[in-house]
């Protein structure tokens, strides 16, 4: 039960991220947070963290020796969020979309107010992820997360 609410909830998270991913305006809900709180080297990808509902992204950092963008995920709300994704969505210099990975915090759920460390692994995802010749050419990513409330 739990792996079929698990690849429901990622059809409609990937419903929601594909039209941000070519371009296009889905909703009032796509408004972006351009502060990144990004540690990266100088040649690293830029990144952009889209708006989350109820959770917060920080500290992010794109490891290109390991292929990961890594970062800290915070529950804003006041309910526990659980059953948490990060996806990264993938473009190359030309604005062209390369993929979308996805990730997830080290913990199951999150209580208000706590965070956990993520980890986004670039070469694995669902449905639609880069091939390791794409990763090289990634030059921008969009960060999205999404969690639920527990349902009992």
């Amino acid at each position: 039960m739990k792996q079929i609410l698990s690849i429901v909830l990622s059809c409609i998270v990937l419903a929601l991220v594909l039209p941000v991913a070519y371009g296009q305006q889905s909703d009032n809900q796509t408004n972006f947070d351009m502060s990144t709180n990004q540690t990266a080297a100088a040649d690293s990808p830029e990144a952009v963290i889209g708006k989350s509902e109820n959770l917060t992204i920080t500290d992010l950092r794109y490891r290109e020796g390991s292929n990961q963008i890594t970062g800290t995920i915070t529950n804003n709300s006041t309910n526990e969020q659980s059953s948490i994704s990060i996806y990264a969505v993938l473009f190359d210099e030309d604005d062209s979309f390369l993929g979308i990975a996805q990730g997830s915090p080290l913990v199951d759920s999150l209580p208000p107010a706590d965070n956990s460390p993520f980890s986004i692994d670039l070469l694995s995802g669902f449905g639609l992820y880069a091939l390791p010749e794409e990763v090289e050419s990634i030059s921008h990513y969009t960060i999205y997360a999404r969690g639920y409330e527990p349902f009992f």
